[in-house]
């Protein structure tokens, strides 16, 4: 009994890794439906583990159920985009001001690097580098904080604000410009400019915020503002 347990345990975190995996790379579109017997197919697994990670995965908010229409794929709404940059703007505005008051230069020089190598995907057809790219610069800055609380409270936002870039860096003037302003807040940071360094997270992060909205805004044209 013990050892079918284990199995139906480990099926279960089997399905919900992946179908959360698909979620956040965006190879499950938002609002796409979800069926129990193509899932179960597809990871060669028997529905139960299925449904029961489905079940994880709304608890989460990444997936949600209908009566008598079946389980979708949430979409990203505007109001999740205003919450979620709500926090991200106090939070890594304070983060950026504290790094640039403590960031060891190996760190800095490591972010530099990390920046160079996002810059080979300006252009390019690679959403996940370019979001990965994003994810890394803002986690070495926070980091650089050398506060855990600060760190564990944006991690509870991680997985929505993976979707956001994700969504984001398919557009090619996004990550152009991206990179441009974390190059500036960079320059900061080195030059320890705390309320530089402030400034312009807290614009980027408003820039990004207003990029993501037109992109999850059907009638509106996507565009790029141009980073001040």
């Amino acid at each position: 009994m013990l050892v079918a347990t284990l199995r139906a345990a480990s099926s279960q975190t089997r399905a919900y890794e992946a179908i959360r995996r698909w979620i956040l790379r965006g190879e499950l579109a938002p609002e796409a439906p979800l069926s129990e017997t193509q899932l179960a197919v597809q990871l060669e697994l028997s529905r139960t583990p299925v449904r029961e990670a489905l079940k994880r995965l709304e608890h989460e908010g990444l997936v949600r159920s209908f009566p008598h229409r079946g389980t979708f794929v949430t979409a990203v709404s505007v109001q999740d985009i205003l919450e979620i940059y709500q926090i991200r703007e106090e939070l890594e505005g304070m983060a950026a001001r504290v790094a640039a008051e403590q960031m060891p230069s190996e760190a800095s020089a490591a972010l530099a690097a990390e920046l160079d190598r996002a810059a080979a995907f300006v252009g390019e057809p690679f959403a996940l580098e370019a979001a990965e790219g994003d994810r890394l610069f803002h986690r070495g800055v926070v980091d650089a904080t050398r506060n855990s609380r600060l760190g564990s409270l944006l991690a509870t936002i991680d997985d929505q604000m993976h979707r956001i870039r994700v969504i984001s860096s398919r557009s090619a003037p996004w990550v152009a410009g991206t990179l441009v302003e974390h190059r500036r807040i960079l320059e900061c940071i080195v030059a320890r400019d705390p309320q530089g360094a402030e400034a312009l997270m807290r614009r980027h992060l408003q820039l990004a915020r207003e990029n993501a909205i037109r992109l999850v805004t059907p009638t509106t044209a996507v565009h790029r503002s141009a980073p001040r």
